[in-house]
Parts: C-alpha cells; sequence; structure tokens
C-alpha cells in the first residue's frame, strides 16, 4: 500500500512538473511565409502585394513588421518656420540618420497594449521606436525635434512607405492552431535591397515566440542597365534616357496619330 502511494506521488510531481514546463513561450509554435519573396523591378513595375500567412498557437496576440533587413539610409529633409509673422519658408536643411526605406507594422490589438516601451524599443516595434532610432543633426530641441519626427512620419505614410494600422490580420481556427493571414501593398517607391518580415508571437505582455521570411527587391533587364550606368557612367546614361524619352514620345504620337484618322 505504502509503495503504491509512493508510486502515485511521484507519477502526479512528474506530470505537474511536465505542465510546468510547458509555458506560454514552449506552447506558441510559429511559422511564416511570404508569397513573393523575389520582386522585380522592371519598366512595367508599379509595385506588388505580398501576402504574409503562416500558423500560430490560439492563445496569442500577433504583430507583424516589414522592415529592411540592414543599411538603413540616411535623408534630408528641410526644417519650415514662420518668416515675418505669416509666411511658412525653408529655414534650415537637416540630416535624419538610421531611416528605414520600409516601414509596415500590422497587430491583433494596438502594440502599446501588448508589450511595454522597453521591448516595443528593444524589438524595434511601431513608430515610437522607429522615432527613437533616427538621428537628426543640427539636433533640434525636444520640442522641435517631436515636431519634426512628427512631420517626418506624415511624410513618410503620404509616400506609401510607412503603415501602422490594427486589425489588419485574418485569424481562422485550425485543428492544428489558429492559421492568419494578412496582405501588404508593396510600395514601388521602395527601393530594391533585402526586407525582413517579422511575426511575433504576444502572450501575457512578453514576446514568446518570433518567425521571420525574406523578401529581396531587385531591378532587372533594362531598369538594371539603366541604374547601373547612372552609377558608373553619368554621360552615357543621360544619352540613353534622352534616346528612351524621345522614343516613348514617338510612340504615343504615332498611337494618337493613328487614332484621329479614324
Amino acid at each position: 500500500m505504502r509503495y503504491r502511494l509512493t508510486t502515485i506521488i511521484t507519477l502526479l510531481t512528474l506530470m505537474a512538473a511536465g505542465a510546468a514546463f510547458l509555458t506560454p513561450s514552449a506552447l506558441a509554435a510559429l511559422t511564416i511565409e511570404a508569397n513573393h519573396k523575389d520582386i522585380r523591378m522592371n519598366l512595367t513595375y508599379h509595385g506588388s502585394s505580398v501576402s504574409v500567412s503562416g500558423m500560430s498557437d490560439p492563445n496569442v496576440d500577433l504583430i507583424l513588421k516589414i522592415t529592411a533587413a540592414s543599411g538603413n539610409a540616411e535623408e534630408k529633409m528641410m526644417r519650415k518656420d514662420r518668416e515675418a509673422g505669416f509666411l511658412w519658408m525653408n529655414v534650415e536643411q537637416l540630416t535624419v540618420k538610421n531611416v528605414p526605406a520600409l516601414y509596415f507594422i500590422r497587430s491583433t490589438k494596438p502594440v502599446a497594449d501588448l508589450l511595454d516601451p522597453a521591448q516595443l524599443k528593444a524589438n524595434g516595434i511601431g513608430y515610437a521606436a522607429v522615432e527613437d532610432s533616427l538621428e537628426i543633426t543640427p539636433t533640434p530641441g525636444p520640442e522641435q525635434r517631436e515636431k519634426l519626427l512628427a512631420d517626418f512620419i506624415k511624410y513618410k505614410e503620404s509616400g506609401a512607405v510607412y503603415s501602422q494600422s490594427v486589425g489588419d490580420v485574418e485569424i481562422k481556427p485550425d485543428p492544428a492552431g489558429d492559421t492568419y493571414e494578412t496582405v501588404f501593398n508593396w510600395p514601388y517607391q521602395a527601393p530594391p535591397g533585402d526586407y525582413a518580415v517579422t511575426v511575433y508571437a504576444v502572450k501575457e505582455d512578453k514576446i514568446v515566440d518570433k518567425a521571420e521570411s525574406p523578401v529581396t527587391v531587385e531591378e532587372t533587364g533594362i531598369v538594371k542597365t539603366l541604374d547601373n550606368m547612372a552609377q558608373n557612367n553619368a554621360a552615357l546614361y543621360g544619352t540613353a534616357a534622352i534616346g528612351i524619352s524621345l522614343t516613348a514620345g514617338f510612340g504615343v504620337g504615332m498611337i494618337f496619330k493613328g487614332g484621329g484618322s479614324h
């Protein structure tokens, strides 16, 4: 009897230990797949779309992020101010460093409700994290910096290369766990390069798992040839660009001339 009781206690202890081992991070099995991993820029390129999907644990929230894999850029911007008390004019050129070429965020809840500021900053999630990483010279004062950053983000949003939204992730139950999917409109303004698509699983205010998929944007054909020419032989590039413009104009003229003869 005593042996049986000892055996039962041992089994219960092992079961409890196993349950403790299955923490939220262990349960959050996460996958990710981007349907367009190689986007090609040619003469007819006007942007694309990238569908991101995968599996996730049913008990987590999701944050999806797309940004350049490395090598954030440096950009120039003009600071405007009132001159003579009423007229807005460009008064100073500023340099902004560490600028992501592309920055998209999608989440099932507002990111500020899912993670604390320290985790958001550490993982580069949300506009506040982007703003923290930007370096502006000459260095503005705190109030001026806040305004400049707000204007900078609006400018990037107007160019369709920055976006942050909530609820645009479709989640469906599945016997193996939840499936998720969202579609990003890939803007033609995004430069060639390597991009990272990352999904974070969040539970109880912590990132418990993450997965990543690459997307490469590359120039092809005459677009690549002209870009190389522009960098290595500006004079030849100018001649080629004029020739292409004249050819295109001649073609359009012939179309309209043909249309007018009917």
